[in-house]
């Protein structure tokens, strides 16, 4: 194997795989160093993508060419849409897929591409020299060199799993952890600390009693993910069930709470907010009796096809209480537990050392994403991964990091909570983070960012002749329905009050009229898919709150548009506050409008800053 690459990635979730994908279609050399190579791409968690703001994660890393999407598309054996009854922001897609052919569509994706060269073992050391990394070197005394460096490590450095008084040293169950690579990070300068999650017990379903359970079957059509619109799979399509804990479960795991590893002292790393342990649940809630619990499965073949997900029982409590608690549930009275659940802490570097693009503040050519950056989620994870592939490779050629702004995309809010904000706990993105969620929506992220894609470099021209047929079937239908007009009976199906006849864009505006069904009527000739008729309905139905936002977009974007110089000098300015110069000194904000939203930082302070900031620009 040759020892010199362009790129090294370390890690082969699903940050590694989207950032060693984008590295190779920009045609470099990239080395994936994982620890197994049956493990790339694995889904350690629920096997599930999407779901509000995750699922618009997707949409937008398939928008510039990445894969998350497709290999979402070709093992999905469960897909539902979300929050249908409510505005379009929210609604998005959340897929269950199979969690064995999913790595393994992975693991063929990288094994194909004849850029990308894979090296199963545990990295120990990052070399380097000054303040640029040159390599890094394996368990075994093996080294190999790079001209840059992406860390994804996910959950491996310094992993230590915790069931009740069990402590395990692994990245995740069945897999070593590392730990040397935490003190060459360490002697490097950079700083570490810990941070929690966990996951859930996992049960045969052959031992579930079904007909107490609530069913949530699969969407018959089976939408996909990608803007290719690829053929559904042939897979077999799974329901999934829901059911609920009872003042039982509530009464085993308080008397049992000191058996609990989340409880006794060991774990010091903060948890997920958003989806905490059973445990935690009733500790913080303890009026809250019943919590739901989604049964999900794993798999629609081979080994693990008859592990059923718990979701919503997440866990640190010893076997023995595992069985007790989930055989007090409605359902699961005979549950045989196959995979118990576990919490797992594990080192990660503070976000706001890295720069918006993912590069390192102190080293430029290391980059960082994933779970060791703090987040949380296959989503988050992929998304950074390939923001940092693509920008490894602009580093490498001397050109501008691709950063994305807060009204571009989620990934632009989830890089800029990031880097500005940082974070107490592992981060999951939300649509309530996004101040601009109705111009980013699910069904318009290939308009707005695949023809960024196709000037990186990353969307091909199947990709991209595909995206201009849907922007003039987009056109088309919007034509269409300003050049129709029709009277209050056609529409309403009933006489109304008010102009004999309106064109088909403004009836749509009225309250209660949809696109599907002046389609279904035959009003407007012609086919089009879901995901045309979402764009094209909401662009005409919210036409006055879309002006709104993006009206105050171009109110804020001048504080985002003044950039502030790389090296820039706040330790001399007396009229700003010590707190304000201290943390704009560490976190180093890109413009002015970042700086603005660091917590802690004065708006006077701000106003200061924009004062020196313009005498600087005009010498």
């Amino acid at each position: 194997m040759d020892n010199s690459f362009d790129i090294i990635v370390i890690g082969g979730g699903h940050a590694g795989c989207e950032a060693a994908h984008a590295i190779a279609k920009l045609g470099m050399k990239v080395l994936v160093c994982a620890v197994r190579k049956d493990r790339i791409g694995w889904m350690p968690c629920n096997p599930s993508i999407g779901g509000p703001a995750k699922g618009h994660l997707t949409r937008e890393i398939d928008a510039l060419g990445g894969m998350q999407a497709i290999v979402t598309d070709k093992t999905s054996i469960h897909v539902r849409w979300l929050n249908t009854k409510k505005g379009p922001a929210v609604q998005a897609l959340r897929a269950q897929c199979d969690k064995s052919l999913f790595q393994k569509e992975w693991e063929t994706i990288l094994d194909e591409n004849e850029n990308i060269t894979i090296r199963e073992g545990i990295v120990t050391d990052l070399t380097s020299d000054g303040n640029s990394i040159t390599g890094v070197k394996f368990d075994n005394g093996e080294e190999y060199k790079s001209r840059a460096v992406i860390l994804a490590t996910g959950t491996f450095l310094g992993g230590m799993i915790y069931r009740g008084d069990e402590r395990i040293q692994a990245g995740r169950e069945g897999e070593a952890a590392s730990l040397k690579l935490s003190d060459s990070l360490k002697n490097l300068g950079i700083e570490l600390d810990r941070l929690k999650t966990g996951t859930v017990p996992r049960i045969h379903k052959d031992s579930i009693d079904y007909k107490n359970l609530e069913l949530q079957p699969p969407d018959p059509m089976h939408p996909g993910f990608s803007f290719l619109n690829l053929p559904a799979n042939d897979l077999p399509k799974l329901p999934c069930y829901i059911t609920h804990t009872v003042p039982e479960t509530r009464e085993i795991i308080m008397a049992n709470l000191e058996r609990a590893a989340l409880f006794s002292g060991d774990i010091t790393g903060e948890g997920p907010r958003y989806c905490p342990s059973i445990e935690d649940k009733y500790q913080k809630f303890p009026d809250k009796i019943s919590h739901p619990v989604f049964l999900e499965p794993e798999a629609a073949t081979g080994d693990l096809s008859g592990e059923i997900y718990l979701q919503g029982l997440s866990t640190s409590l010893p076997a023995d209480v595992q069985d007790q608690y989930v055989r007090s549930i409605p359902g699961l009275e005979n549950a045989k537990i196959v995979r118990y659940g576990y919490a797992i802490e594990y080192d990660f570097i503070d976000p706001q050392t890295m720069h918006v693009w993912g590069a390192s503040k102190k080293f430029p050519n290391l980059f960082l994403a994933g779970n060791l950056v703090g987040t949380t989620g296959y989503e988050e994870a992929a998304g950074l991964g390939l923001l940092c592939g693509v920008n490894a490779v602009r580093y490498l050629r001397d050109e501008e990091p691709v950063v994305l702004t807060r009204d571009q995309a989620y990934l632009g809010v989830m890089t800029d909570d990031l880097s500005v904000k940082g974070v107490t706990d592992p981060y999951r993105m939300l649509t309530g983070r996004a101040e601009w969620r109705l111009l980013l929506r699910f069904d318009d992220a290939d308009r707005r960012l695949t023809p960024l894609g196709r000037e990186i470099g990353l969307v091909d021209d199947e990709r991209w002749s595909k995206y201009q047929t849907r922007e003039k079937k987009i056109s088309e239908l919007t034509e269409s329905l300003e050049n129709t007009r029709a009277k209050a009976d056609r529409i309403l199906d009933r006489e109304a009050a008010g102009p004999p006849s309106r064109n088909l864009a403004e009836w749509l505006k009225v309250p209660g009229v949809k696109l599907e069904d002046l389609l279904r009527k035959g009003l407007i000739e012609g086919e089009f898919s879901k995901d045309i008729v979402m764009t094209v309905e909401s662009e005409i139905k919210y036409t006055g709150y879309l002006n709104r936002q993006q009206s105050e977009v171009k109110r804020i974007s001048r504080a985002e548009n003044v950039k502030i110089p790389v090296g820039f000098e706040y330790g001399g300015i007396k009229s700003i506050s010590h707190e304000s110069r201290d943390k704009l000194e560490r976190i180093r904000p890109r413009t002015l409008g970042q700086a603005s939203r660091i917590s802690g930082v004065k708006p006077s302070d701000i106003a200061v800053l924009d004062i020196l900031l313009a005498r600087k620009n005009a010498e």
